[in-house]
């Protein structure tokens, strides 16, 4: 037996067993049924956003850096060039449909990757700081039962990958701060460059690292905890500012060239709302997000070992002090900007989640040798407490495939995911430009149907002039996928030559 242990490599175990438990648990999730659905739930229409983005790329060719989406919002709607997040996801996943075909699963594998490689980073990470395998598997893990962390972790949207290379980021960080490789911070660097391109909101470890990084230009060198030598590692600090804004700088000059965008990069701040309409946000994130995010038991415990941390501050380091301060305020100013997305955009509550890996590991690091945290009974508790957020999490993660979440899907999108063969048969070619209504998102049916034009976003089509302007414009279809708005008289005029009918769809000439 003692020989069998010697040649035994724990570590290896230790990752194995990391990989096993992630699995487990997203297999009860039914994970590897998700990756198969059409794009569904909430938020179809930043799903089929990034989607009709994807599928230019694939099936246009469209240049890298002139991304389009299906709905001809730009150019006095006669394109659809407008950008938003750098593309590059987007271009990535058109270049894997090229290879295998075009497979929305290949997408939301992609993002599911990322979402795992972010979280075995932090497993990683937490390893190597406290050494302990159950606290380490917990904190590693217990992203991995908010609904929304999974939800979007299936998904098509930005926010995880972005997420999760911030995560990543922070392993490089801890690998740079004990070996002092400057590749290492090159590398951490670029994972939180890629990250903000992503998502610019996701820059708030970025933020906290480089005011950092500047304070400890103002001290002693031997006083010095992380950035040994700042004048030379402040340098890919700048160097990611620079792609950062240069990105963004590019995309409003190319949505105001275009006369066209698909996303806000703006902020969204508090102070431009009524005392009204913030009361009814909040009244939102208490009664429907609050409970998507993870169990009320998690968030309130991790808000307590917070508070537990400020307490004895005197057995932090400088830095985990600064950490556990300028994350949270981070986080309360992010919120604070983009609070108009708060209502109706979960994923916008992503990047404050590392909130929680952060106090639970700093909680661990400082306390986690103590007679009371180190004994048995506590990893077993810590293993039940994970076992019951993941229940949790499965009960909303179905909810979200059945509730009232996923009606639009069920009335409209999973008719419009089978109606492109029809309209292929009735003789409409995939360039053909349509009408697309009724449809208040920007490309939900047009993607769905894989055609390129119009629906009521950005078009009021209850105004005869606006509906002969987009057929002017090159519409030739119509395709209403609500029979029922027939009866309207503006409709008239434009359903007198009947192609084809298919549930409840009908599509005319």
């Amino acid at each position: 037996m003692s020989v069998f242990l010697d040649k035994f490599n724990f570590k290896k175990a230790n990752i194995w067993f990391f990989i096993l438990a992630f699995l487990g648990i997203s297999f009860f999730y039914d994970v590897h049924e998700i990756m198969f659905f059409r794009p569904q739930s909430i938020h179809i229409w930043r799903q089929t956003d990034c989607l009709s983005i994807t599928q230019n790329y694939y099936q246009r060719d469209t240049p890298f850096l002139e991304p389009e989406i299906y709905n001809f919002i730009s150019n006095n709607n006669t394109s659809g060039k407008t950008a938003g997040e750098f593309p590059f996801i987007y271009y990535l996943v058109a270049q894997l449909w090229k290879i295998f075909g075009k497979h929305e699963f290949l997408y939301r594998l992609f993002t599911f990757l990322t979402a795992f490689i972010g979280l075995f980073h932090l497993f990683r990470l937490s390893n190597k700081i406290l050494n302990n395998q159950i606290q380490s598997l917990f904190i590693g893990l217990i992203l991995f039962t908010s609904t929304v962390f999974v939800f979007y972790g299936t998904n098509f949207l930005p926010n995880i990958p972005a997420f999760s290379l911030s995560l990543t980021g922070w392993y490089f960080i801890y690998t740079f701060a004990k070996k002092g490789e400057k590749l290492r911070l090159w590398t951490a660097i670029l994972f939180f460059t890629l990250a903000m391109l992503l998502k610019v909101s996701s820059g708030i470890s970025f933020v906290a690292l480089f005011i950092w990084a500047v304070y400890e230009t103002m001290r002693l060198p031997e006083k010095r905890q992380l950035f040994t030598q700042p004048a030379k590692h402040l340098i890919p600090f700048f160097v990611a500012i620079c792609i950062v804004i240069s990105w963004y700088a590019y995309a409003s000059w190319y949505n105001n060239t275009n006369y066209g965008r698909y996303t806000f990069n703006n902020i969204w701040p508090i102070w431009e709302l009524s005392s009204a309409k913030i009361t009814e946000i909040l009244i939102t994130i208490r009664k429907v997000w609050k409970h998507e995010f993870s169990h009320s038991s998690l968030i309130y415990s991790t808000i307590a070992l917070w508070l537990v941390l400020l307490t004895f501050y005197r057995r932090l380091s400088r830095f985990e002090l600064w950490l556990l301060l300028s994350i949270p305020a981070g986080s309360i100013l992010y919120l604070l900007l983009w609070f108009q997305a708060l209502g109706n955009h979960d994923y916008y509550y992503i990047d404050i989640f590392i909130l929680i890996p952060l106090v639970w590991l700093i909680f661990f690091k400082t306390f986690g040798k103590t007679k009371w945290i180190s004994h048995p009974s506590i990893s077993v508790i810590l293993v039940a407490f994970l076992i019951f957020n993941v229940i949790q999490c499965e009960k909303k993660l179905k909810a979200r495939f059945t509730g009232w979440m996923n009606e639009w899907h069920e009335i409209y999108g999973k008719t419009a995911g089978e109606l492109e063969p029809v309209l292929r048969k009735a003789g409409i070619d995939p360039e053909d430009l349509v009408i697309s209504i009724p449809d208040l998102t920007i490309n939900a049916t047009l993607y769905l149907i894989n055609q390129r034009g119009y629906t009521d976003f950005g078009s009021n089509f209850k105004d005869p002039d606006i509906f002969n302007d987009r057929i002017s414009k090159g519409a030739k279809y119509l395709i209403v996928h609500d029979t029922t708005i027939l009866k309207d008289s503006f409709m008239e005029p434009y359903t007198q030559h009947l192609i084809c009918s298919y549930k409840n769809v009908n599509v005319y000439d």
